[in-house]
């Protein structure tokens, strides 16, 4: 057993978000959707993402993170690096962008690869972007898996749901007061 890992857990390193990782994030992001959203959301919704259109997304967080653009915004882009250099994950958490939210600060994304699901990845992300403040999220509807991962972390479904046009889905609303 490496110094980085334990049964169950590896120590990731946890930095904010680079020019260089918006290649690898776009692919990564795009990824991580077909894979947990299969079945849960139009097969045709998940073909239409495109990596390349996801890595200029990249790009342009990062280059406002860089000039401080998204700290003065309030808005925090974290990602997870396993040990061996390969990117695991991302979060990013911001002030709300709904009109009137429960609680004003959102987590925006939290996505890992599914070859690092159950690391700890994800919590080590949620703790640098959030750690135990009050937020607001939207999950997919039919999201088991990311709906335990945000209860076990104080996140409770409030009853509030929205659809989603551009992608043909329920999303439902979970608050950490």
């Amino acid at each position: 057993m490496s110094d980085n890992e334990f049964p169950g857990f590896t120590l990731f390193t946890i930095r904010p978000l680079l020019i260089e990782d918006a290649d690898k994030l776009g692919a990564l992001h795009v990824e991580v959707w077909r894979e947990a959203y299969a079945g849960l959301m139009p097969a045709e919704s998940l073909r239409r993402q495109d990596p390349a259109v996801r890595a200029e997304r990249w790009r342009g967080l990062a280059v406002e993170q860089a000039e401080g653009l998204a700290d003065a915004a309030g808005k925090s882009t974290r990602v997870a690096v396993h040990p061996e250099g390969m990117l695991a994950g991302f979060a990013t958490v911001a002030p709300s962008r709904d009109n009137d939210p429960p609680v004003p600060l959102e987590l925006w994304a939290l996505n890992v690869d599914s070859k690092f699901h159950g690391t700890g990845a994800a919590g080590q992300l949620l703790a640098a972007t959030l750690g135990d403040r009050a937020a607001h999220l939207w999950v997919l509807q039919g999201n088991e898996r990311a709906i335990a991962f945000y209860r076990k972390h104080g996140f409770e479904l409030d009853g509030e749901t929205r659809w989603d046009d551009d992608h043909g889905v329920t999303d439902l609303q979970m608050v950490r007061s």
